[in-house]
Formats: C-alpha cells, structure tokens, sequence
C-alpha cells in the first residue's frame, strides 16, 4: 500500500474515532439568543479601561489628534484578531484552552491564555472589591471622602482640591500634589491632602509603607471580595444560561448611568470647558514614536482580545452564524463607548476645575486616582451627592462584573473541557472550586500592602504576553494552519469566502505591528510605581518573572510537541504542525 494511502487510512480513522468520542460527550451548550452574546462581548470588552484610561491617553496625547493611531490601530491590529478568534472557536466549539489543536506545536497559547485569564480575573476582581467598600460608604449620612474629622484624617488633610490656603499659612512652601503621592511620600513630606485622598490612602486601603510590608489583612475589603466572588459565582454556575439574562442588566444599565451622570455633568459649570480640553486636537503630539505606540497598543488592547475570553465565548455560538457582522458591531459599539466615557468623565473634571479655579491639567488623572479620588471628590459637589456616589459606583462595579464573565469563564471552561463527559454535569463544583480558588488567591491583595502588589503585577502580567500571543495567533492560523484552509473553514460556516482585506491584514500587516510593537515596549517600557513609591530590584525581578511565566507554557509545548513525535526534526515540525484529529466542528455531519 501507497505511503500516502497507509497516512489516509490512519488520519480516517482517528477522525471516525475522535467523532464517535465527541458525540458520546455532552452535548455543548449554546448561546439562546444571538443579543445575548453580542450583550456579553460588549460588556466584557467595554471594561473600566474605557472609562479611566482611554480619557487619560486620549487628553495626553494631542486630545481629537490621538483618534486618528488609535482608528489605525483598531483596523489595523484589533478587528482582524477579533476575527481571527471568533471563526476558530466557532467553527470548533472549543475553548481558549483546546482550540489550538488545529497546531498542536502551539497547544501552548492557550495555556497561556487561560493563564492571563486566571491571573487577569484575580486583578479584576480586586477593583471591584474596591467599588462594592465605596458602594457601602456612599450610603452614609456623610460621604466619608468629605470631611477631614474622621479616624484615618491627619493634619494634612483639606476638604477639597483647592482649598488650601489655611495649610499654606504654616507651610508656605507646600503645593496641592496629584493624586499619585504614596504613603512614605505623604509622610516625608509637607503636602496637603484631600479628604478624598486620605480615604482613598488611609481609610479604604490603609496602606503600609511598601511592598515588603503587607500588615494586617483588612477585613472590610476581605468581605467585599469575598462578595464580589460570590456574585460572580451566581452568575456563572449554570454557564451562558444564566449568564446570557444577566448582561441584559449589567452590560445595559452603565450605558444609562453613563448618560445620567453626562447629563448631570452637563448642566454644571466648567463642564463644556473640560470636554474641548479633552477633544481639542495638537497635530504635532502625532510626530512622537510614543504617541503612535500608546495609541496602538490601546486600540489593541480596547478590544481585549488575545486574552482568550472572546475564544470562548465565540465557541457557544451557532455553527453558521456570520462571525464578521459581530466583529464590525461589538468594535464600532465599543470604540464609541471609550468616547462617551471620555466625554463623562471630561465634564465633571472639568466643573471641578472651576469649582477649584485651577487648571484642568492639575486635575486629571487615571487609573485607581480617577476612579477613587477625582471622581468621588467631584460627585460630592453636586445637590444629593450620596444618590450619584451610588450610581457611579454601582456603574464601576458593573462594568467590572461584565468583564469578569469572560475572564472566569474561560479558565471554567477549560477544566470542564479537558475531561466533558465527566465534568459538564458538575459544572457548579467547577465553578464554585475556581471562585473558591481565585478568592483565597487574592487575599494578599487585601492586605496593607496589597496596592503595591496590585500595582505591580499588574505591569507585567499581561503587558507582553499579549502581543506575543497576538503575532503569534497570525502566523499560526494563516501561516501554518493556512489562510486558504481557514477560508474553507468560514465558507462552510456561512457560505461567504474569507475577506481579503483581512486575510492580508492578518496575514502581512497585524504581525508586523504588533512584532515591532513589542520590540518598542521592551525598551520603552517604563518600571512600575505607584506614585513616588520607588519598588526595590526584587520586587521588579518578581514582577519580570510572572511575565516570563505567562508565555512560559508556549515553548514548553513546543519543545514537547517536538521531543514527543518521531522522525527527523523536519518531520517531527511538520507533522505536530498539522491539525489533530480533534480539530474540526462539533457535530458528526458536520465534521
């Protein structure tokens, strides 16, 4: 018999065996409602980024300039990954964790998702933790971040940004700082304070003077994680069934808080003032390397895709939905949501400029600094503060939530799919064992020095591994699973061929940004902070380290890919380079 006939009988085989082994499993779940779906990318992919740091580098970077990189970075990086993704795991049914079996030489990218995704939903969940101490705290008779008489208050302290003048009488030389000072700084020198600050610093996080002093888990926040866990663990125990009813609240309700809290905004003064600053277009910032850079790497990251969330997510959905028309509406959805968010968050920095009469420069700010201290300091100016404290925080939390979906579910369906006909049916103790998990994880970010720790994985945890895995998930598809098989593989879906202008872009394009961009960020990137807070060597170490170990499992599976088969080295690559006999659609016919 012909060797061409000996490796058709083999390959006929296992594929007769792998169908008969996957229709003995559970039947996979799938999305009820195509809204559903569509309502769970949005919510995972419009998250807190848009509205505390998509504001913060579009004001930096030239204001309306900075829009022109970001659109080429979305077009040019974001939609052709997000389609990538959503046609692979449709077409297979597959998780993040089992879907690269159509190269079983690169099983490692999704370990390395389910990875940044166990290690991203910790991270995440901290936020929220935070949001649901400031949920709490909003219900009292007195916002805690207004008054400078409470336990955690030092002499430093002033009620509001601006108000200054009866510390500067005995320090003449002080100035109001930004809200990035850290706890040593505070104490080492004599600088004013906001209340809001110090509720922030000392009354939510009562931080310790650094990374290598953790103190005393704080009770409080250990409660509110515990919370948020519990919600997320509610949410997630019958899978895209009780997932799919609950993004109609949360993936719906912070739009329209979003445009309760502009409308409010808008009717106070200054607020006009704040949203020209942020719009206002500096053509010359689009002469700096750096400004290209950020822009890019936002778009790229504004999606979130290569994280592995959208992979799974897509996998639920119905062997012949059209991937592209959810790829163009979840991107251009949520590129405009970043927007709105900017113009929010804009108008009310920009009334409390002029309730300050300060520049808009010295308020603005991003990350945690927005979220828990301009912002809280803002709403407490505004009639029946405590009513829009609560909206903004229930927003916070939900935006966060909805993110989390994604994140959690991957890592859940990883483990179920690895043994299915076993675990499908115990889905609930999967999904309360990863939560249960998760929370006992993040205890150490609850801790005094829990900001710091906080604060630096979150550098490096994901920061290259995703661009990595980005020009990697081209090269492999395209190049090696091959663009003229995936095309097949989109015909048979939906009957369309694969779209040329992004074949070419996923093809030359995407890996070639995303290759030099990683190259610009490993010299470009800056040391983490949090503040003035300088981190000892070890602690960046610690930080290089968990980089290192979020793409580790890529070349370990290589090499053991590699090692495992027989032949020469060529043969050995060509034939770990094809697709497993478990590569294919879910259905018998199907296949």
């Amino acid at each position: 018999m012909a060797e061409s006939e000996i490796f058709l009988d083999h390959v006929t085989r296992n594929v007769s065996r792998e169908n008969k082994k996957r229709s003995s499993d559970t039947t996979r779940e799938e999305w009820t409602r195509k809204r559903e779906y569509i309502l769970s990318l949005l919510g995972y992919t419009v998250g807190l980024g848009s509205l505390w740091r998509f504001p913060y580098l579009c004001n930096k970077n030239g204001g309306g300039a900075f829009l022109i990189p970001y659109f080429i970075g979305i077009i040019t990086c974001s939609v052709p990954l997000f389609f990538l993704e959503i046609t692979i795991s449709q077409f297979s049914s597959r998780s993040a964790a089992h879907v690269w079996v159509l190269c079983p030489l690169f099983k490692g990218i999704g370990i390395s998702q389910v990875f940044a995704c166990s290690f991203g939903s910790v991270l995440y969940n901290v936020i929220i933790t935070w949001s649901m101490y400031y949920i709490y705290t909003s219900f009292w008779s007195v916002l805690p971040w207004t008054t400078c008489d409470n336990w955690w208050n030092t002499p430093l302290c002033v009620n509001r940004l601006g108000n200054v003048s009866s510390i500067n009488e005995i320090h003449a030389n002080t100035n109001v700082v930004d809200d990035r000072l850290f706890y040593s700084a505070w104490r080492k020198s004599n600088v004013t304070l906001t209340a809001s600050e110090e509720f922030w610093q000392y009354g939510t996080l009562r931080v310790s003077s650094g990374i290598d002093n953790f103190g005393s888990v704080q009770v409080h926040l250990l409660l509110c994680n515990l919370a948020s866990w519990v919600v997320v663990f509610l949410c997630l125990m019958k899978g895209i069934r009780s997932v799919g009813k609950v993004v109609y609240v949360t993936a719906l309700v912070p739009y329209i808080l979003l445009t309760v809290l502009l409308i409010r905004s808008c009717m106070m003064p200054g607020a006009i003032d704040g949203i020209v600053y942020l719009l206002r277009p500096d053509f010359s910032r689009l002469a700096s390397v750096q400004v290209w850079l950020e822009a890019l790497l936002q778009g790229f990251y504004s999606t979130s895709v290569t994280y592995g969330a959208l992979i799974t997510m897509s996998s639920y959905n119905n062997f012949n939905n059209r991937p592209l028309k959810d790829v163009v509406l979840v991107t251009v959805i949520g590129e405009a949501s970043s927007v709105f968010c900017g113009l929010v968050v804009f108008s009310t920095l920009g009334f409390m400029a002029h309730q300050a009469q300060i520049p808009i420069s010295e308020v603005v700010s991003s990350g945690s600094g927005l979220g828990f201290i301009i912002y809280p300091e803002a709403i407490a100016q505004l009639p029946v503060s405590q009513l829009w404290a609560v909206l903004f925080f229930l927003m916070l939390f939900m935006m966060g939530i909805d993110s989390m979906f994604g994140l959690t579910e991957t890592t859940i369906a990883g483990i179920i799919e690895a043994c299915p006909k076993y675990l499908q049916q115990r889905r609930m103790c999967v999904t309360a064992g990863v939560c249960l998990l998760s929370f006992v994880v993040s205890i150490p970010f609850v801790t005094e020095g829990g900001i710091y720790l906080f604060q630096l994985l979150d550098w490096y945890a994901s920061s290259f591994s995703t661009l990595l895995i980005g020009c990697l998930e081209c090269v492999v598809i395209n190049w090696i699973y091959g663009s003229k098989r995936l095309g097949n593989d989109i015909e048979m879906m939906t009957g369309r061929r694969f779209p040329v202008l992004l074949k070419i872009l996923s093809s030359y394009l995407t890996p070639i940004i995303l290759f030099a961009s990683l190259i610009c960020s490993l010299f470009l990137y800056d040391p983490p902070s949090y503040g003035e807070y300088i981190y000892p060597e070890y602690a960046k170490v610690i930080g290089i380290m968990v980089a290192v170990v979020m793409s580790l499992p890529i070349p370990i599976t290589f090499v053991y890919q590699v090692v495992k088969g027989k032949g020469s080295l060529c043969e050995r690559l060509r034939l770990a380079s094809r697709p497993s006999p478990e590569w294919g659609p879910s259905r018998a016919d199907d296949r």
